[in-house]
């Protein structure tokens, strides 16, 4: 399956702004401004797993009738993936707390930010593929 040139400047353009959303989540709660080379490798890498894996598990749970199940598996995910790639660059004192937080404010900026693509500019952000 080959992908267009307009779907691949989307998959771009949403990796970035999911390592923004992700940014400014972990930014809010540690209230630590700061960027390093290896923060932004992983902000990226985490991104990466939240544009893959959200469709994924949207699309799963749509093929066997789980809606609410797959999108709280993808939330779970996303809450270990960011416990193990964003909070030990952080300075938190609960990990386990800040993760479920930078996930919770990331997935709701997520969501606003698709229903605004696919209000204003007809396309659904999340669901490239």
């Amino acid at each position: 399956m080959m992908m267009s040139l307009e779907q691949i400047i989307l998959l771009i353009v949403t990796l970035l702004l999911v390592v923004l959303i992700f940014y400014v989540s972990g930014a809010l709660v540690s209230r630590d401004w700061s960027v390093t080379a290896g923060y932004v490798v992983r902000l990226l890498a985490l991104s990466v797993l939240a544009v893959m894996v959200i469709p994924v598990f949207r699309e799963a749970a749509d093929v066997f009738k789980l809606e609410e199940l797959g999108l709280l598996l993808a939330f779970v995910i996303l809450i270990v993936a960011v416990r193990f790639l964003l909070v030990e660059q952080l300075p938190t004192a609960d990990d386990w707390l800040t993760s479920i937080f930078i996930s919770l404010v990331g997935v709701v900026l997520i969501y606003l930010i698709d229903k605004a693509g696919e209000v204003l500019f007809d396309i659904k952000l999340l669901s490239v593929f």
